[in-house]
């Protein structure tokens, strides 16, 4: 029984490859490629034995080709997609071009001179809420104020940045 299965297996094998292999070469122009999916339609001719219809088995065995290459299309454009986003993801990130390092650095400096201006406790407010992110209400309480005198010193260092620097908007 095992070498009647040899024996078929080889003859599909002998009969269908060459045929296989330039259906897919043809449309994908890639000689190892075309010789993997063509062991690929063998290996499943095979699998399936006695199921195959005898009166076409070329018909049988070319839907099978053609459904591999419909999942390699789709495939293809999975990881197409993928790469893109990656692609557009890596385009997001900006270089360190050395004008703009030294002119963030320069506005750095000058918005630090502009904080070390304001009286301690307004800065001091100021970066806990806007830099820090805590609430006014937490601001208060840690600092023993009213919330009303947080928001007066938040309002105090904000008209000084905006004289500081003018209002860009």
């Amino acid at each position: 029984m095992r070498s009647e299965a040899n024996a078929a297996v080889s003859a599909m094998s002998e009969r269908f490859r060459p045929a296989l292999i330039a259906f897919f070469t043809r449309r994908i122009r890639n000689a190892a490629e075309a010789e993997d999916l063509t062991q690929e339609v063998l290996l499943r001719v095979t699998q399936k034995g006695a199921t195959i219809d005898a009166s076409r088995p070329d018909a049988y065995v070319f839907q099978i080709a053609a459904n591999l290459l419909r999942d390699r299309g789709r495939r293809q454009s999975v990881r197409n997609a993928y790469q893109a986003a990656l692609g557009a993801e890596a385009n997001r990130v900006e270089e360190r071009d050395p004008d703009r390092v030294l002119q963030a650095k320069q506005s750095l400096t000058t918005v630090l001179e502009a904080l070390r201006q304001l009286p301690e406790r307004t800065r001091t407010i100021f970066v806990l809420f806007r830099l820090e992110h805590m609430k006014q209400r937490e601001i208060a309480d840690m600092l023993g104020l009213s919330v009303r005198t947080v928001e007066q010193h938040v309002v105090r260092a904000s008209l000084h940045l905006r004289d500081c620097f003018g209002d860009e908007r």
